[in-house]
């Protein structure tokens, strides 16, 4: 999974280098876009992790009626999902966007990016969804498989689509976004395929798109708090960049790059995240609680060691890094100091991403709402308008706030964890 998810992020990087060969404004539109994006991302994955932990459970009690039923509904909920999202981001992209500051080109480059991204949503569902059933299963490699492929054929789409050429026009911004809607379009399918192959849907695919919405409740009931937990991760974009603005387009282009670079950093987290929903999904429902705790402290040892070592790596080779997206001097300036601050809180996402992943696993998904609600929306609120508006600090003291806020929740997030891992039977 996490080589999977490497190759994902580089597939995002190539995203960012070519919108940074058009201009410094359509790298910001792009860093804009970001968490509009990620809302289609958080729905397909919220509920695909749902699915997934519902699914493990079902195969580790052996209750082979149950998971065909679950493997078979998740795509009918995926394609109502996917039709919602599409509605609802298609209008609400340009009041979003207005509301963060953007007007003229920059707003025509975000917009122009984004809609073509919300036309594709069926096909970011169909991979999330059959990835839910592979990973269930235990199959991790062949969903890294299609990310790694969909990596290279990037690398000559981009361009393509881009700039045009073999009788396709230059798309511009829009060609980037079309790019990856068509590379997502063929890697669903083929996910779809592997899934039928393997007769872990029985009848096939359309036998089960009648709604059974008994069980669109039991996987909403897992998949919806995973969904807003990642939204909020949007709308905690949404947060930093309304007072990132106040820094200038650099600081918003510098905090786009920043966090490509941080996902680089915590692809072993994400990994080992996506590990625990099947590994201790299956376990639960098989009551082998002791492997349940193995798991756990397995994944924490292993995060922490790889987190501390490409921490380090970050924090020496942050320039150099910044300098692949862009090469405006303010904004490797602003990006190379945003990527060495947050080099001393990648400990607390990888907390996160493992802990909340076993509550997720183990059929208790809340928390990972009320915490991603709380860290991302209700303490930055306040805690940027008295440091930005009250108390007017500079760039470098806003992310330092944004820091401690992040370390003060994974303290938090670990306390509580431990303490329902000691109430987990003995067996």
């Amino acid at each position: 999974m996490s080589i999977g998810f490497f190759f994902n992020t580089m597939y995002n990087v190539v995203d960012s280098f070519y919108a940074g060969q058009i201009s410094t404004e359509a790298l910001a539109a792009m860093a804009l876009s970001f968490p509009v994006f990620f809302i289609i991302i958080a729905v397909s994955e919220g509920i695909a992790r749902g699915a997934s932990a519902l699914i493990a459970n079902a195969i580790g009690a052996g209750d082979r009626s149950k998971e065909f039923v679950l493997s078979g509904q998740v795509y009918s909920l995926g394609l109502v999902c996917a039709a919602g999202v599409t509605a609802i981001g298609w209008f609400l992209a340009e009041p979003l966007f207005s509301l963060l500051g953007a007007s003229g080109d920059y707003l025509h480059l975000a917009l122009s990016y984004i809609k073509p991204l919300f036309l594709g949503a069926v096909f970011f569902l169909l991979s999330s969804m059959s990835n839910a059933i592979l990973l269930a299963h235990g199959d991790s490699k062949t969903f890294g498989r299609v990310l790694v492929i969909g990596f290279f054929a990037n690398l000559v789409v981009d361009p393509w689509f881009l700039y045009g050429g073999f009788g396709l026009p230059a798309m511009g911004m829009a060609g980037i976004a079309w790019a990856t809607v068509s590379i997502q379009a063929v890697g669903g399918l083929y996910l779809l395929s592997v899934v039928i192959r393997r007769r872990y849907l029985v009848n096939g695919l359309l036998a089960h798109l009648a709604p059974k919405l008994h069980v669109y409740r039991e996987i909403l009931k897992q998949g919806i708090p995973t969904s807003f937990n990642m939204m909020s991760v949007a709308l905690g974009f949404f947060v930093t960049t309304y007072y990132l603005k106040f820094y200038g387009e650099a600081a918003v282009a510098a905090f786009g790059i920043g966090t490509r670079i941080e996902q680089i950093v915590l692809l072993p987290a994400i990994g080992l995240s996506s590990a625990i929903v099947s590994i201790v999904g299956q376990n639960n429902g098989a009551g082998e609680m002791s492997r349940v705790r193995e798991c756990i402290s397995l994944c924490t040892r292993y995060g922490f060691v790889l987190i501390v070592t490409a921490s380090v790596l970050m924090f020496v080779f942050a320039a150099p890094l910044v300098k692949i997206f862009t090469d405006d001097p303010d904004v490797i300036e602003v990006g190379k100091e945003y990527v060495r601050i947050v080099t001393f809180i990648q400990w607390a996402y990888v907390a996160g991403f493992i802990y909340i992943g076993c509550l997720q696993a183990l059929k208790r998904p809340m928390y990972g709402f009320v915490e991603s609600i709380v860290r991302k929306i209700l303490l930055p609120l306040p805690v940027f308008y008295t440091v930005v508006v009250v108390l007017d600090v500079n760039l470098a003291s806003f992310w330092w706030s944004s820091i401690a806020i992040n370390a003060a929740m994974a303290v938090v997030t670990i306390l509580y964890v431990r303490s329902i891992l000691r109430r987990l039977p003995s067996k």
